[in-house]
C-alpha cells in the first residue's frame, strides 16, 4: 500500500509539474505580449517535444516504485509458472513476466535438440544484442561442462576472474550477455539452461527461486510430453481391447530392414489379441553406423501389457537415438520404470546395435540368449555370457546368421542344433528374409506350443553390398 501511495504521488507530482511548467511559459509570454500564429506553433512544437520526456520519466517512477507490491507480483508469477500447459508463446510470455519481475532486460533459453543431438537457443528475450552470433552452443561449451546437476547455479558476480577456469566462465558469459545461468534438469536428465541478463545488484533468493520453479516446469513438461503424453492419452480414450489391437498396428515397426550391408528380417504372430512378445528395428539416423534390434516380453495384466509396451518402445527409441550405447539405453529404461512405479522384473528385453562391420553389440536381461551360425563350420550355438560385464558382443561375417527367437521357438532350436544348423547350412546363401520365412515355417511346423506369440529375427551381413 505504501509502494501505490508513493508511485501515485510521484506520478501527480510529474503531472502537475509539467502543467505548471506550461503554464508559467504562457505566462511569461503574456507578460511579453507575445501572440500570434507563431506563439501556437512553438507551444506546440513544444508540448511534442516534453510528452516521450514525460513518458520516460512515468515509466522510471513505476520500475522503481511498483504500484503493486513486490510479494503479490511475485505470487502472480509464481501462479502463471505453475498453470503453464504447453510450450509456444505462454513459455515466451512468462519467461518475459519473470525477467520483468526481476528487472532484467535480456535473457536466454536454451534447449536440449535431441533429433539434432545439440543446444540451440528456442527463445532470446532482447534481440537487438548480438547474442546470437556470439553464443557457443556446442555440447563442449564450458557452461555444460562446469553443470552437474540442478543446483549448479552461475552467478557471473561470484565468480573470481584472477583464478582461470572461472575467468573462462566469465569471458562465456560476458559473450552471450547473460549474468546468472540455472540449469534445466529431469531427475538426472540434462535437458538445458535459463540465462538472465546483467543487473546493477544481485538476485535475491526468492528471485532465484523462482527461476528454479521455471526450470523444473519446463523439465517436467519436456519429458511428459516427450515420453509418456500418447501413451496416457490412448489409456484415457481407448478400450483395452481396441488399444491392444492400436498397439500391433500402429506401434509394430516393419518387419524387414536393409541398412548398407546389414540385413534384418522379424517373423512375429501373436497369439491373441493381447500381445507378449514384442520387437523393433531402426536405423540411428544420429549416427551414420548405427542398426538397432530389440526385443522384449512381458508377463502380466492386460494393462501392462497394451499401455507400458508402447511405452518401453518410447524409451529405448529415445535413449537409442541420442546415440546411447545399449547398456545405458537398458540402464536408462530401469530408471525410467522405478520413477515411475512399474513393476520392471515383469519385462524381459534383450536389445543391440549392429554396424556395417559385422559387430553385435547387445545387452541381455533375462530374455533368451541369441544364437549365432557360422558358415565356416556350419555350426549353430547360442552366445553364452562372456562374463566381463552386462555388455556382451559378436562377430558376425558374410553367410554368418545372429538369430533372436522366443523362449519356445529357442527351447526347440537348441534341443534340435544338429538339425537346425544343417537347415540354415542347406540355405546359407539365402537373404535374411527368405532365410526368416524358411526357418519360421520350420519352427511352426514343429512346434507343438498353442497360445503364445512367436517371434523371430534372423540378422545378416550381406556379401557384395555396400
Amino acid at each position: 500500500m505504501r509502494n501505490k501511495l508513493k508511485n501515485i504521488a510521484l506520478t501527480y507530482g510529474l503531472n502537475l509539474l509539467f502543467t505548471g511548467g506550461l503554464i508559467g511559459v504562457s505566462i511569461f509570454f503574456f507578460h511579453e505580449r507575445l501572440e500570434g500564429r507563431a506563439l501556437i506553433l512553438f507551444f506546440f512544437v513544444l508540448i511534442i517535444s516534453l510528452l516521450p520526456l514525460l513518458n520516460y520519466l512515468r515509466t522510471s517512477i513505476d520500475l522503481i516504485i511498483s504500484p503493486i507490491r513486490y510479494s503479490d507480483l511475485y505470487i502472480q508469477t509464481v501462479d502463471s509458472i505453475l498453470s503453464l500447459e504447453s510450450y509456444d508463446e505462454v513459455l515466451r510470455e512468462t519467461f518475459d513476466q519473470i525477467l520483468n519481475l526481476i528487472k532484467v532486460k535480456s535473457g536466454l533459453l536454451i534447449f536440449y535438440y535431441q533429433d539434432k543431438d545439440e543446444f540451440n537457443i528456442f527463445y532470446q528475450r532482447d534481440r537487438r544484442k548480438r547474442t546470437i552470433r556470439k553464443a557457443r552452443i556446442m555440447s563442449d561449451n564450458i557452461l555444460f561442462k562446469v553443470i552437474g546437476g540442478p543446483d549448479d547455479i552461475i552467478i557471473k558476480g561470484k565468480l573470481n576472474p584472477s583464478i582461470h577456469f572461472e575467468n573462462t566462465i566469465i569471458t562465456e558469459l560476458e559473450n552471450i550477455g547473460g549474468e546468472i545461468v540455472v540449469p534445466i534438469y529431469y531427475h538426472e536428465m540434462f535437458l538445458g539452461l535459463i540465462i538472465t541478463g546483467e543487473r546493477r545488484r544481485w538476485l535475491s533468493d526468492n528471485e532465484i527461486r523462482l527461476l528454479k520453479i521455471f526450470a523444473s516446469k519446463i523439465a517436467i513438461l519436456s519429458v511428459n510430453a516427450f515420453l509418456f503424453n500418447e501413451m496416457v492419452k490412448k489409456k484415457q480414450l481407448e478400450k483395452e481391447y481396441e488399444l491392444a489391437g492400436r498397439v500391433q498396428k500402429k506401434f509394430l515397426p516393419h518387419d524387414t530392414l536393409s541398412a548398407g550391408r546389414v540385413s534384418i528380417a522379424v517373423f512375429h504372430e501373436p497369439g491373441s489379441l493381447i500381445i507378449r512378445e514384442y520387437y523393433d528395428v531402426f536405423q540411428n539416423e544420429l549416427l551414420e553406423d548405427d542398426v538397432r534390434v530389440s526385443a522384449y516380453r512381458i508377463r502380466g495384466n492386460i494393462t501392462g501389457t497394451s499401455i507400458i509396451m508402447p511405452g518401453v518402445q518410447a524409451v529405448v527409441q529415445s535413449f537409442a537415438r541420442m546415440g546411447f550405447p545399449p547398456a545405458r539405453v537398458l540402464s536408462r529404461l530401469n530408471r525410467t520404470a522405478r520413477e515411475r512405479g512399474l513393476q520392471r522384473e515383469e519385462l524381459a528385453i534383450i536389445h543391440g546395435s549392429v554396424h556395417q562391420g559385422g559387430e553385435f553389440n547387445f545387452i541381455n536381461d533375462r530374455y533368451a540368449p541369441p544364437l549365432v551360425f557360422r558358415k565356416r563350420d556350419g555350426r549353430l550355438q547360442p552366445v553364452r555370457p562372456s562374463g566381463k560385464g552386462p555388455s556382451q558382443s559378436l562377430k558376425i561375417h558374410p553367410g554368418d546368421a545372429c538369430i533372436i527367437a522366443c523362449g519356445h521357438f529357442y527351447e526347440l532350436i537348441e534341443g534340435n542344433a544338429a538339425f537346425y544348423s544343417d537347415f540354415i547350412a542347406r540355405h546359407a546363401d539365402a537373404t535374411a528374409a527368405r532365410l526368416r520365412t524358411l526357418l519360421a515355417g520350420e519352427l511352426k511346423k514343429r512346434s507343438s506350443v498353442t497360445g503364445l506369440d512367436s517371434l523371430l529375427i534372423v540378422i545378416r551381413l550381406e556379401e557384395g553390398r555396400q
